[in-house]
């Protein structure tokens, strides 16, 4: 399933983008101004054309003002029964859910149930709606000062949040209902059994349209249960810690495979870590697929090298690196292909969340092991010229389009050929597995690493995607071939 993340202030910024349009501005006045939620609306057939089948918009709804940080966060949200104007207006949400699905899309909207805002609507009723601190005051997790834990061991709070959910499975009608959710933080909240009494009323609202949940959760075992309690689809972490832990730019601001020591303090990542440790970036990715196809073969992950938290991987791992992990996730058993607005275009920036500008901490490895932060605005800052934005979005309709031509890929099992790398086993980059089913059988081979590498035994047919060749895979390319029976 090829998705697309929103964050609506990356529709957001009005300002004039030049001196000129600012001192335009001034002599004629402001131009009238379109909220992100009707720009969205107008852009749906792009993203049909592109080929986007799950649209996720992140939360739409009022943000809290009581010890806002910044410009305010729309994971600290004040209302979930109004869309916060900066965003638009009700009416205008609904036409983008209309609007998507007679283009064929299915519609996930973001929803926070760890936390609400500090001026939540529900901090004004009941007490034991939220988690008390021992002075009696809202609590709060990490550093989320600008918001309040919910108490999901209070029943009226749990059907207060069940009965929202509903509220925007149904819409205004029918075709303005959303398709489900995605669940921040799934994992977090204080009482887990929620899930299991609220998730069949969501799937009972949902009618025969069906129902996506896909959780924001963190951790291999944190999954699975979700997964037990009725959640199809989740983060794939692993898949994402791969990029970060593995890469960084070279010494001229390209692609470099080189292993973050801090991988090691990572004890959910340690399965995939010590399978690296054996048989190099190859082992811990086959590894990771034989863990999901063992425990939950039957479950959709969200596999992205861009999310609105992680900031941009093309900042962060340069070209070569992001194309080759987005082509991999695209052919893995189970993936949802998860984008982030503007990652076809090589958005470099992260859309803001607190601030207008700042930095923030998802920036870059270099070869001496030090580090350069990212950088976060509201705006977009894309490949600098025409013909390289077009290579880009080429790049990422021809990734969609494989997914969507060959069913093996999506319905196909998978198994793993030995395909002769030239390498010792620790310092193995090619990844390869075989998607087999009705629908045919392919060979989908992947060279995550910065050097080429030479294969003695490499799948042979008609290659329909990504580098030719037979006995050599260059650094940071696939190849996916068709083999005849």
């Amino acid at each position: 399933m090829n998705h697309y993340q929103i964050n609506l202030r990356s529709f957001s910024c009005s300002h004039p983008r030049n001196c000129v349009e600012a001192l335009k501005e001034y002599r004629d006045g402001p131009a009238p101004r379109v909220s992100p939620l009707a720009g969205l609306a107008d852009g749906l057939e792009l993203l049909a054309d592109l080929g986007v089948e799950l649209l996720h918009v992140m939360p739409p709804f009022q943000m809290g003002a009581l010890g806002r940080k910044g410009i305010g966060s729309p994971y600290a949200v004040s209302d979930y029964s109004v869309i916060d104007p900066e965003f638009g207006t009700e009416a205008e949400w609904f036409e983008v859910v209309r609007r998507a699905h007679r283009l064929g899309m299915r519609v996930i909207l973001g929803y926070v149930p760890n936390h609400t805002a500090r001026d939540h609507v529900w901090t004004q009723g009941d007490s034991e709606n939220y988690v008390r601190d021992e002075q009696g005051d809202l609590g709060y997790d990490f550093d989320w000062s600008d918001t309040a834990k919910l108490n999901y061991r209070h029943p009226p709070l749990r059907r207060a949040v069940t009965d929202m959910l509903k509220q925007w499975l149904r819409g205004e009608c029918p075709e303005s209902g959303v398709d489900g959710y995605r669940v921040d933080m799934a994992h977090m909240i204080n009482d887990l059994s929620f899930w299991d009494e609220c998730i069949p009323e969501l799937k009972e609202a949902a009618g025969t349209r069906g129902l996506l949940l896909m959780a924001e959760c963190y951790g291999f075992e944190r999954n699975l249960d979700l997964f037990r309690r009725g959640f199809q689809a989740a983060y794939d972490d692993d898949f994402y810690k791969i990029a970060q832990y593995g890469y960084g730019r070279d010494a001229a601001g390209g692609s470099l495979l080189m292993l973050d020591p801090d991988a090691a303090h990572n004890g959910d990542f340690a399965p995939r870590l010590a399978e690296w440790r054996r048989g190099g970036i190859a082992a811990a990715v086959r590894g990771l697929i034989e863990a999901y196809q063992r425990e939950a073969p039957d479950r959709l992950l969200g596999r992205y090298v861009d999310n609105h938290d992680e900031g941009r991987a093309l900042y962060r791992f340069r070209e070569g690196a992001c194309r080759v992990m987005m082509d991999l996730a695209a052919c893995m058993p189970g993936s949802i292909v998860f984008t982030l607005a503007g990652q076809e275009a090589g958005a470099l920036n992260r859309p803001p969340i607190h601030e207008y500008i700042g930095l923030c901490d998802k920036g870059y490895r270099r070869p001496d092991g030090s580090r350069v932060e990212g950088i976060e605005f509201e705006g977009n800052l894309f490949l600098r010229t025409a013909e390289e934005r077009a290579g880009a979005i080429s790049e990422m309709r021809e990734r969609f389009a494989l997914r969507k031509n060959h069913p093996v890929l999506i319905t196909g099992g998978v198994s793993f050929p030995d395909v002769g790398e030239q390498a010792p086993e620790p310092e193995r980059t090619v990844a390869a597995f075989i998607r087999e089913g009705e629908d045919g059988r392919l060979a989908c081979l992947f060279n995550l690493g910065h050097e080429d590498r030479r294969l003695s035994n490499a799948p042979r047919g008609d290659v329909i995607y990504g580098e030719a060749g037979d006995e050599c895979l260059p650094a940071f390319t696939c190849r996916v071939v068709r083999i005849q029976n």
